[in-house]
Formats: C-alpha cells, sequence, structure tokens
C-alpha cells in the first residue's frame, strides 16, 4: 500500500508542476461543487422551489453518502499526501480527517448523477460525471488526495447511487403506507443507527440531520401539505419574486438558526458539547423541512393545500326502505 501511496505523491507532483494562479483559483472553485457549500446551498433550493419530493430523497441519499464516507474515514484512517510523512509541499489547501475515500469525489458524484436523472437526457448524466471527474482532479491539484482517494470515493458513490435508484422508490411507498406515526419512528430509527458509530464528533452530524429532516418533512407533509410549486398561479415575474423570496428567506433563517445556536453552545470540552452538536443540526433542518414552509404559507409565498376535503354539501346516503312482508 506504501508503494501505491508513493506512486500517487508522485502523480500530484507531476500535476502540480503546471500549477499557476489563475488555475489554482479555478481548482478552488470546482472543487467547492462536491463540498458542504453544494449541498448545503442547493438541498434547500430544491426542496423549496423545485419539488420537494425529489428535495427530501436527494438530501437523503446525500446524507447516507457523507456517513458512510465520514465513518471509513475513521476507519481506514489513512493519511493525506500533505501531512508530515509524506510531503508537505504539495498541500496548496489543508484539511483535517484523514483522506481514503474523498468524500469530495464521493458526494459530488450522488448528487449531480440524482440531479441529471430528473431530466432523463444523456447531456445531463455526461456533465454529472464531468463535474465529478473535475471535482476529483481538484483535489488531486490541490494535494488533499491521493488518487486511490478519488477511486474510492467514486466507488462507494456508485453503490449508493445503485441504491438510490434500485431502493428509494420503495422505501418511499413503505413510507407512505405507514403513515406520519410510522415515518417519525422510521426517521428516529435512522437516526439512532447512524449515530452508534461515533469514534469523533462529526459522525454526530449525518444521523442529526437525518432526524431532524425526517420529523420536520413528515409533519410537512401531512400538516401542511406544502407544494413547492403551488404558488397562486403565479407566472413569469411573479413566480420568479416568489421563489427568490423564499430561497432568501430561507437562506437567513439558516444563517441565523446556524449562528445563533452556534454562539450559544458551550466548549468543546464540556460534557454537554455533543448533545448540543447533535441538537444544532437537527433543529437546522427542522428550519429548512417545516419552520420555513409554515412561514412561506403565512407570508403568502406558498399556498397551503388540502388532500382530498371532505363534500360537505353532500347529505348522507339514507337507508333503504323495508319492505312489509
Amino acid at each position: 500500500m506504501e508503494s501505491i501511496l508513493l506512486w500517487g505523491l508522485d502523480m500530484i507532483r507531476a500535476v502540480q508542476s503546471h500549477a499557476n494562479p489563475s488555475l489554482t483559483v479555478f481548482m478552488k472553485l470546482v472543487t467547492n461543487f462536491g463540498g458542504a457549500a453544494a449541498y448545503l446551498a442547493l438541498l434547500p433550493l430544491v426542496f423549496w422551489c423545485y419539488n420537494e419530493e425529489k428535495g427530501i430523497r436527494l438530501a437523503l441519499a446525500v446524507m447516507v453518502s457523507v456517513w458512510i464516507n465520514l465513518a471509513l474515514k475513521l476507519l481506514c484512517g489513512q493519511p493525506r499526501p500533505f501531512w508530515p510523512a509524506y510531503d508537505p509541499s504539495v498541500g496548496i489547501i489543508t484539511e483535517g480527517a484523514n483522506g481514503f475515500p474523498s468524500g469530495h469525489a464521493q458526494i459530488s458524484l450522488t448528487l449531480w448523477v440524482i440531479v441529471a436523472s430528473w431530466t432523463g437526457k444523456r447531456w445531463a448524466y455526461a456533465a454529472a460525471v464531468l463535474v465529478s471527474l473535475l471535482v476529483g482532479f481538484s483535489r488531486l491539484y490541490l494535494g488533499v488526495h491521493f488518487p486511490t482517494d478519488l477511486l474510492g470515493g467514486w466507488i462507494l458513490g456508485g453503490l449508493v447511487l445503485a441504491a438510490y435508484f434500485l431502493l428509494s422508490g420503495r422505501i418511499k411507498t413503505l413510507l407512505l403506507r405507514g403513515g406520519q406515526r410510522f415515518q417519525m419512528i422510521a426517521s428516529t430509527a435512522a437516526a439512532f443507527v447512524m449515530i452508534l458509530y461515533r469514534p469523533s464528533i462529526e459522525m454526530l452530524m449525518p444521523g442529526a440531520v437525518v432526524l431532524g429532516m425526517g420529523l420536520a418533512y413528515s409533519i410537512t407533509a401531512n400538516r401542511l401539505h406544502f407544494r413547492s410549486a403551488a404558488m397562486f398561479g403565479r407566472r413569469g415575474a411573479g413566480k420568479v419574486l416568489t421563489l427568490a423570496g423564499r430561497y432568501i428567506t430561507g437562506i437567513a433563517g439558516v444563517v441565523l438558526v446556524f449562528v445563533v445556536l452556534g454562539r450559544a453552545a458551550p466548549e468543546e470540552s464540556s460534557t454537554y458539547y455533543p448533545l448540543f452538536f447533535f441538537l444544532r443540526f437537527a433543529l437546522l433542518e427542522f428550519w429548512i423541512y417545516l419552520c420555513a414552509p409554515w412561514l412561506y404559507q403565512r407570508l403568502s409565498l406558498a399556498e397551503k393545500l388540502v388532500r382530498n376535503p371532505p363534500d360537505k354539501e353532500t347529505p348522507a346516503p339514507e337507508d333503504p326502505p323495508r319492505k312489509e312482508p
């Protein structure tokens, strides 16, 4: 394995031999398409402004992918190229977690291929794969991953995608049949399983997101009946302004919740810090998937739809007349 890593280090040096300031800026921009910035901006946008059902399924797939990646990083414990054991000079940027597998490679493939599947077009799939390849190359250029890290990330991303396309429809059917109570129990159970293995505090994040997202969306779907496409028949500029209003209001709330809870957090050495860390992400999901849709309905940025309203004007059928013997 050591010889493979040293070969990868030579490849990084070869790639960086063509480095220049403009290319470095471009690579720093590209790498964000596979990082937290991409899915933190995109997932709420899809849910609030495009399609709430696709948004929740995409968010769940991404969080499962993040959880798998973090768990394997901690299990494998593989160093990064710029760590002292290898070559600190190759690290154009630095990151703290272990290297294998590459989260950027894995999550970019998961995220963008699912988005491409909504169009069903070949060019969209090709663009998604190209973005993931560019993200992977940027990680190599920036000196934060060995080639084997990227390969491992892409393989895992492919496995997550296979599971998504094979199972997501069946899981949706099961959750719909089970009703709100079953949905909330399933979210809690999934979060519990995800936090069983927690050698570092970062492993609490995916479970917190799944718990908050699952509970909040269950209430939104069954009580608020929020539909991202329903906006009082507005079209053209009115539709654009409505969607912009949703996104700006929602992101402002995300920043406010995250900052306020961050400032209220105890010291990392505190016994209560892991619990607060967990609750911070869970409550953030409550804002995204419950509080923001509720606020949109109050601000007339979204309609509240009612499923199968009862027809109160239809009289109850009378009993048929009895025949006399």
